[in-house]
């Protein structure tokens, strides 16, 4: 018999969750994985380095001690705000939408954080960093079962884990070694605030890959 003729739609995650599931292999060689993978991955970098140097950041900025713990609670806080935001807003918008959001909120936040200068600044900046990390959680979760399937879930969500724990792990060490050699955090910053936007830019013309019934492969174009 014949294939079928497959085209690319790209109508959002509920056409999404009807393709055939995809193996690990299939999903390691689609450009969204690395995208969603690689932007998870550089929340979890950011998070980890400023959660741990975040009264020294404050420090350096000529800020007191103290203030740190408000602006954590506040990044907790607005944390959760991003989690139901973005549980609501999966249900009616495409991930991809939800991610350049994300990223465009944790660049701003990036990009900004070297130049406060007031204490009502650092929580704004400590808000938006809050709303942009509980957008990224969300989409964590759903992103790969909604778009790769459940036959081999855990093997690629482990994959996408793997990413972010190395990441993770990188954090502290890199904003570390760049206020080491450069004086100041704000080189950091400043070079993860691009990283972020790429990835964000990098988002907006991603496609949700596609396995048609029929086909072999994973396609992002049309198969016959």
């Amino acid at each position: 018999d014949a294939l079928p003729i497959c085209s690319e739609d790209d109508s959002g995650p509920a056409q999404t969750a009807m393709d055939p599931d995809f193996t690990l292999l299939e999903a390691l060689a689609t450009p969204a994985f690395w995208v969603f993978g690689l932007a998870s991955s550089v929340y979890g970098l950011v998070a980890s380095g400023i959660g741990l140097f975040n009264e020294s950041v404050l420090h350096e900025l000529g800020f007191a001690p103290g203030l740190y713990l408000t602006s954590l609670a506040i990044t907790a806080l607005t944390g959760l705000g991003g989690n139901f935001l973005g549980g609501w807003w999966l249900t009616r918008a495409p991930a991809r939408l939800v991610m350049v959001t994300a990223m465009s909120l944790l660049a701003l936040g990036l990009a900004t954080l070297p130049h406060l200068t007031s204490a009502w600044m650092v929580f704004v900046q400590a808000a938006v960093m809050g709303l942009a990390g509980g957008l990224v959680t969300v989409l964590f979760f759903s992103y790969w079962p909604t778009t790769f399937g459940r036959r081999q879930l855990g093997s690629i969500q482990g994959a996408a884990q793997f990413l972010t724990v190395v990441a993770s792990a990188a954090g502290p060490l890199v904003l570390a070694r760049i206020q080491e050699a450069s004086g100041s955090y704000a080189l950091a910053f400043r070079i993860l605030a691009l990283v972020t936007a790429a990835l964000g830019l990098a988002a907006v013309f991603v496609r949700s890959p596609r396995k048609p019934s029929g086909c072999t492969t994973p396609v992002t174009a049309g198969c016959r």
